[in-house]
């Protein structure tokens, strides 16, 4: 089993985990994104992920830069679950490697929001927004 793939199980299991204990919590909502607990980020992240929230994404880019593992690799999942992309980041890559990946995806952001238009690559549904799809790595 590839890395990819057992990040991407690890990320379902914990996803599913967390699930009962949200369901009695407010929601952590876009605010989360901006809490010093680095836990409240990352619920933050899994319900954006959760509610399929396209305005979560530009939080979610900056998540990729954490200096927490956990925290980029529940940001990519939610990434690549929202737009279909994952701009070849890997949360384990050295530092460098994921900082030049963190500027793919600013450019592909800066693309998107700029022009209204779906950057090349990302999947669309009615509103051409990001939505769920295959990701290109």
């Amino acid at each position: 089993m590839n890395r990819g793939r057992v990040a991407n199980v690890w990320v379902t299991v914990a996803v599913s985990g967390l699930g009962g204990s949200l369901a009695g919590c407010a929601s952590p909502g876009a605010d989360g994104f901006h809490e010093s607990e680095p836990g409240a980020r990352i619920d933050a992240a899994i319900e954006a992920s959760r509610k399929m929230d396209p305005s979560a994404v530009p939080e979610l880019i900056e998540m990729l830069d954490s200096d927490d593992p956990a925290a980029r690799l529940v940001a990519i999942n939610a990434l690549g679950r929202l737009t279909g992309e994952t701009h070849g980041y890997d949360h384990a890559a050295p530092e460098d490697e994921r900082r030049e990946a963190v500027a793919r995806w600013q450019g592909w952001y800066r693309a998107y929001s700029s022009s209204g238009a779906r950057p090349e690559g990302a999947p669309s549904g009615a509103s051409g927004r990001p939505g769920a799809a295959g990701s290109t790595r």
